[in-house]
């Protein structure tokens, strides 16, 4: 049996972690964001979700293009590639745990294929 008291010092600790983390994170991306200035395509939109306190490797940042044709422009440039990179780069840069660094999840998709999808349902889309 679990004892309640030290499971509720576990919740607390935990959610100071994902703070840190996340600040970790917003700071990266802003770091990445501005690399990449105004890249074209440009990136219509980005956000990033995870259980990174439980472990590191829960982490998903996402960068979102307007449309289909956009995001296949900057895979046949590169730029995903370059965004991928960067954003690991700045991660590690700014303290991300090691451990996570190589599971996190960089990912990209479209205005567009959320529409196509799940009728514009953000949420039914990254669930």
């Amino acid at each position: 049996m679990v004892d309640d008291r030290e499971y509720q010092k576990e919740l607390i600790e935990r959610e100071k972690r994902q703070k840190q983390l996340d600040l970790i994170v917003e700071k990266s991306k802003s770091a990445v964001l501005k690399t990449i200035g105004n890249s074209d395509p440009s990136i219509f939109y980005h956000f990033f979700y995870g259980a990174s306190a439980i472990h590191p490797r829960h982490l998903v940042i996402w960068y979102m293009f307007e449309t289909d044709i956009e995001y296949e422009i900057a895979k046949s440039n590169k730029l995903t590639d370059k965004l991928d990179k960067l954003t690991r780069d700045e991660l590690r840069k700014n303290g991300y745990p090691k451990e996570g660094l190589r599971e996190i999840m960089v990912s990209f998709t479209t205005v567009e294929d959320i529409q196509r999808k799940t009728g514009g349902n953000y949420w039914a889309y990254f669930k």
